[in-house]
């Protein structure tokens, strides 16, 4: 408790440069926190995005054979059929896979039309993608696909493409429909297909990288109606959670290509992309961003560490006489130190409790700011400010070690003060 008290005397005598560097070390923390939240969001929003729609998925179609081998000729293809979903799942390492194909065919309503061109796919496609429709439309069912019915599920944007009222489109804002389209007839080619569903807006991507805003999707045993001896796009296989998921890419190329006594070498016969590995490169580029963020904001602490040991140093020189008469009483030089780290110490306490309060309110009003409806902001997976236990942790050790850094020189000077220097000091 003396030496404590001892350590606020010396502060209070030098309140006004002490204060200064407090609001320093204030601005310091919430710039390091500020900054590692922001870099901690914007890091799991990516994730987010990447990883809903496709992006767990391990994506299998069909390609071209690149020599002769069995019954196929170099140059040409290998066309996936519905069936092959069948040996896909029997695989021990799949815990879902679902067929999808592609119609050549444009959709329109009127003089208006898409670009991207129908997916045909089952009832559990949107169980493996994880999207939901919006209220007051639905999903294919059974029915659907027994009676092979024309009926039709769009995305957002295409739905707002097909049934807007005007021309206009906001790259910026998400777009909005102004009436109800669910119920409506489109045509597909020239059949018409009634509008039984609206996928909830999402940031996540389908196949070949198509927004899920903008995609169109039809049943696929109405696909096989019109479309008989079309080939499948791809096969769309989830993991089982923790296998290897190379291996498992491997074994599914071996198993269609055995079926189809094709060569099991021929690398571009069957194509397969593990979309959650190729995530590896931008998540390590967000991991870099944030750890610039943080050294932007742990130079920042530095500057306001060179201000406390400028207190510091003006602390020992106004109380050499102090130390002088103290050292010759018996305290030893380890004393003397950790009288200035402790005082340091508590310098960066003082300002890093202020600064991480005012942090903490600051990430939850930008938490709140309504942010949705824009383009930019969904597309990045709703990025928020996320101060996370972690991150404090992080803030709290940084805080700690430029105390320490800046006290120490100060904390060594004073320490090597003798008693006869320190007396005849004025």
């Amino acid at each position: 408790m003396f030496l404590l008290r001892q350590i606020l005397q010396e502060m209070a005598a030098e309140k006004l440069r002490l204060s200064l560097t407090i609001l320093a070390v204030v601005w310091a923390t919430v710039c390091i926190t500020v900054m590692l939240s922001v870099g901690e969001g914007l890091r799991q929003g990516l994730i987010r995005s990447s990883e809903s729609g496709n992006g767990k998925l391990i994506y299998l179609n069909g390609g071209y054979a690149t020599k002769d081998y069995g019954r196929f000729h170099q140059g040409e293809r290998l066309k996936l059929k519905p069936e092959d979903i069948d040996v896909i799942r029997a695989l021990p390492s799949v815990k879902n896979a679902e067929p999808s194909g592609s119609w050549n065919a444009k959709v329109t309503n009127g003089d208006k039309g898409l670009w991207d061109s129908p997916l045909a796919v089952y009832p559990g496609y949107r169980d493996l993608m994880g999207f939901k429709m919006a209220p007051g439309s639905r999903w294919f069912n059974p029915l659907d696909m027994k009676e092979q019915r024309k009926v039709i599920v769009l995305g957002q944007s295409a739905a707002y493409l097909l049934f807007n009222d005007s021309d206009e489109f906001d790259w910026l804002d998400s777009p909005k429909l102004t009436s109800n389209p669910v119920g409506k007839t489109v045509k597909v080619g020239n059949e018409d297909f009634t509008l039984i569903g609206l996928i909830e807006s999402s940031s996540a991507n389908v196949e070949n990288g198509v927004p899920l805003d903008y995609t169109v999707f039809v049943p696929f045993t109405t696909w096989r109606r019109f479309n008989p001896n079309e080939a499948i796009n791809a096969i769309n296989i989830e993991p089982v959670k923790s296998v290897d998921r190379l291996q498992l890419a491997k074994t599914a190329k071996q198993v269609i290509a055995r079926k189809y006594e094709a060569s099991m070498s021929d690398e571009q016969l069957i194509q397969s992309q593990d979309l959650l590995l190729r995530q590896k490169t931008m998540r390590r580029f967000l991991v870099g961003l944030q750890s610039f963020l943080g050294v932007i904001g742990l130079v920042t602490l530095g500057v306001a560490g060179i201000g406390i040991a400028n207190v510091m140093y003006a602390t020992v020189k106004r109380a050499t006489r102090d130390i002088g008469i103290r050292m010759a009483i018996g305290a030893t030089p380890g004393d003397i130190k950790r009288h200035y780290l402790l005082q340091s110490l508590l310098t960066m306490a003082i300002g890093g409790m202020l600064g991480l309060a005012l942090t903490f309110s600051l990430v939850e009003l930008l938490q709140s700011l309504p942010f949705d409806g824009n383009a930019i902001y969904e597309e990045l997976g709703k990025p928020k400010p996320e101060l996370s236990v972690s991150i404090v942790i992080i803030v709290i050790l940084a805080l700690g070690l430029v105390g320490i850094a800046a006290a120490w020189f100060p904390a060594n000077r004073a320490a090597g003060i003798t008693p006869l220097e320190a007396l005849q000091s004025e």
